[in-house]
């Protein structure tokens, strides 16, 4: 009895162990999203730089830690750290938007990019394919069919006038008074039990969600099944983030307010800070209005006007 109060008592705190450090990891991927939405640059002049400078520069810029799949040795699969890269943006233009504009000029493969605990991670499809975790969706209320109550019985008006006449003579009748409900038992839409809708619904993701990347379609990026009103896919970051988005919110993080250089002139890039505001509070019973540069200002308090040029106010 002992030894399995202690053994209980050390799977709690291991238990809770987990559970702050899922907590943490979620706030640091939180944080990173919120880096990767919410920096901006006002222009942007990339004027063939190296992609590896590229990256490194955005990486300052927001603060944020990118990790890209080089190509080192110039085959196989990834980024050339030594493509050339040229951009011109007039506009103000988010660091995601950035990001993803210049990955296509690094390689001639499909490149997305993927969220990691505090970090970022670019690179092609082929090489993020290989990071893959299991996420449970439950959809049950998606396969919910209502029943369609269109059967109502019809009575027979023929059958009650008769049933009628042989009661008032004395006699009985089995009929029922009221009509047949084959018609409309005829009328009624077949469906399909819930294993058929539920493979519908995943037809419909596969098809529309990076459809050459499942496996049931020839790729190497997620699988996905039914089971007991729950999908439960195991796939790489960027497949669940098309299919069920994240499951917190991006960060509120201001930007940086610095300029870079990166391998050179870089032309004006810098982040836009977040908009600062002022709260104000207080007892509005203790307000002085005070003259400006001897004007008069009229002020609503407490539901009143009050002009600050009248002296007994």
């Amino acid at each position: 009895m002992r030894r399995f109060i202690m053994t209980l008592a050390a799977t709690a705190v291991l238990g809770g162990a987990v559970a702050v450090a899922s907590a943490q990891d979620q706030q640091a991927r939180s944080i990173a999203l919120g880096k990767l939405l919410n920096t901006q640059l006002p222009e942007v002049n990339f004027s063939g730089h190296e992609f590896r400078s590229v990256v490194g520069f955005l990486s300052e810029l927001a603060g944020l830690d990118i990790l890209a799949k080089w190509n080192e040795q110039g085959f196989g699969e990834g980024f050339d750290p030594n493509a050339k890269i040229t951009l011109q943006l007039k506009n103000p233009t988010s660091l995601l938007t950035i990001l993803e504009l210049v990955m296509k000029q690094a390689t001639d493969e499909e490149t997305t990019w993927v969220l990691g605990d505090g970090f970022v991670e670019i690179g092609t499809k082929a090489q993020l394919n290989k990071e893959k975790y299991v996420r449970i969706y439950p959809v049950r209320e998606l396969l919910f069919t209502a029943p369609r109550f269109d059967n109502a019985p019809q009575l027979d008006l023929d059958q009650v006038l008769q049933s009628a006449s042989q009661s008032g003579q004395g006699g009985s009748s089995s009929g029922s008074i009221f009509g047949s409900d084959n018609q409309n038992d005829q009328n009624n839409i077949a469906r399909g039990d819930e294993a058929t809708q539920a493979q519908e619904l995943i037809d419909i993701i596969t098809s529309i969600v990076e459809p050459n990347q499942w496996e049931s379609l020839g790729g190497d990026g997620g699988s996905i099944r039914y089971f007991r009103g729950n999908l439960i896919i195991n796939a790489t970051d960027y497949l669940h983030r098309q299919v069920g988005g994240y499951p917190f919110a991006p960060a509120r993080v201001r930007g940086t307010g610095s300029s870079a250089n990166a391998g050179g002139a870089m032309g004006l890039a810098h982040a836009i800070p977040a908009p600062r505001y002022v709260t104000l509070t207080g007892d509005w019973g203790i307000a002085k209005i005070i003259d400006i540069e001897e004007s008069s200002i009229p002020v609503l308090v407490g539901g009143r006007v009050i002009d600050s040029g009248d002296p007994g106010k």
